[in-house]
C-alpha cells in the first residue's frame, strides 16, 4: 500500500523534472530622452541711472538742480564703504547668473547633444565677456 501512493508521487516528479523551461532573456533598450525646450532667458536691457555725487562743497548746488528739474530734493545715499559692498553684491549676483547659465547649458547638452553641440560653439565664443568676475579692491 505505501509503495502504491509512493509510485504515483515519485513518477510526477520525475516527469515534472524532465519538463523543459524557456531561458529568460533580456534586453535592454534605450529610452530616448524628450527634447528640453530650454531657451535662455534674453539679455536684460537695464535703465540708465544717473548717479549725484554730493559732498560738502556742492550740495546748496545739487538740491538746486533738483528743484528746478521739478524733482524732489531726496536722496538715498551711499557711504564709499557701502558703494564697495554694493558693488561686491553685484559681482557675486553676476557670478550666480553665470553658474545658472552654465547649468541650463548643460542640461540641454545631456538631453540634445547632437543639436546643442553646433550651437554650443556658437555660444562659447560670443559669451567671453561672462566669464565670473571678481571684486578686487586695488583694480
Amino acid at each position: 500500500m505505501q509503495n502504491a501512493l509512493v509510485l504515483p508521487i515519485l513518477i510526477t516528479f520525475l516527469i515534472s523534472s524532465c519538463a523543459s523551461t524557456k531561458s529568460l532573456e533580456i534586453f535592454t533598450k534605450e529610452v530616448e530622452r524628450m527634447p528640453l525646450d530650454l531657451q535662455l532667458p534674453p539679455v536684460v536691457a537695464l535703465d540708465k541711472i544717473n548717479w549725484k555725487i554730493i559732498n560738502e562743497g556742492n550740495q546748496q548746488e545739487v538740491f538746486a538742480e533738483l528743484k528746478k528739474a521739478n524733482i524732489d530734493p531726496v536722496l538715498f545715499s551711499l557711504t564709499d564703504e557701502d558703494y564697495e559692498l554694493l558693488q561686491k553684491n553685484n559681482v557675486q549676483l553676476r557670478n550666480q547668473i553665470i553658474r545658472y547659465k552654465a547649468i541650463i547649458e548643460a542640461y540641454k547638452e545631456y538631453y540634445e547633444p547632437e543639436e546643442s553641440q553646433e550651437t554650443n560653439s556658437i555660444i562659447k565664443s560670443t559669451n567671453s565677456e561672462f566669464k565670473p568676475k571678481t571684486f578686487d579692491k586695488n583694480g
